[in-house]
């Protein structure tokens, strides 16, 4: 790089990085075609001082249209108007498998009346694969109404109208529990209250001895 800088001075007689050396564009005195003001340019074809002079004089071309050519003036064509109508939406009623709900909706995708349904049913589903059980669709109105609305632990009735965390709630059992190796499917699932369901857990049933343990 210096025997570069070194050859460039021997043969113009200075560095090359003395930016200050160049020489700096040549000027014109120019008036403004629109302004009529004069100004200093550095291109000899400049008209305006400015691009606002620039634009106004743009501007007056345009304007300047003689009358005699606007009846001749092409109007621009105009679309027609098109009304579009609404499409309209297919309905589809199901009833939903977990609480047996009759519900109305535009997907056919839709299984469940609720999210709250939706996200039950996907829990029940997600413990099984965690077993690595065998899964299949379980209807939980099914089963209670094929059990009678009877807990199968105590063969007591369960209140129809409670929820879970209520003792008498219903609840889905399996006979056999996932964590020793059942399925989850219609065959070993039973009705009974979340009270015995939860005394139960992953045990086996011991009838009325678990009950007077936790009474």
């Amino acid at each position: 790089m210096r025997d570069y800088q070194r050859r460039y001075k021997e043969q113009h007689g200075y560095y090359q990085t003395r930016l200050y050396d160049r020489g700096r564009k040549k000027q014109y005195t120019i008036t403004c075609a629109q302004c009529s003001r004069e100004v200093t340019v550095t291109k000899a074809s400049s008209q305006y001082c400015s691009h606002a002079c620039w634009y106004g004089a743009k501007k007056a071309r345009r304007s300047q249209i003689e009358p005699a050519w606007k009846p001749f003036l092409v109007a621009p064509r105009v679309a027609p108007v098109v009304v579009l109508r609404p499409l309209r939406r297919r309905w589809f009623s199901a009833c939903c498998p977990m609480c047996s709900t009759w519900f109305v909706t535009d997907n056919p995708v839709h299984q469940h009346c609720s999210p709250r349904c939706g996200r039950r049913a996907a829990k029940d589903k997600r413990r099984a694969m965690e077993r690595k059980a065998f899964v299949a669709p379980v209807n939980r109105q099914a089963i209670y109404q094929r059990d009678r609305w009877v807990c199968q632990l105590c063969r007591k009735p369960v209140a129809r109208g409670k929820a879970v965390p209520h003792p008498k709630a219903p609840t889905i059992d399996h006979i056999v529990p996932l964590a020793r190796g059942g399925t989850h499917e219609p065959a070993n699932v039973q009705l009974a209250h979340y009270h015995c369901n939860t005394i139960k857990s992953d045990g086996e049933w011991a009838g009325g001895e678990q009950l007077a343990l936790i009474g």
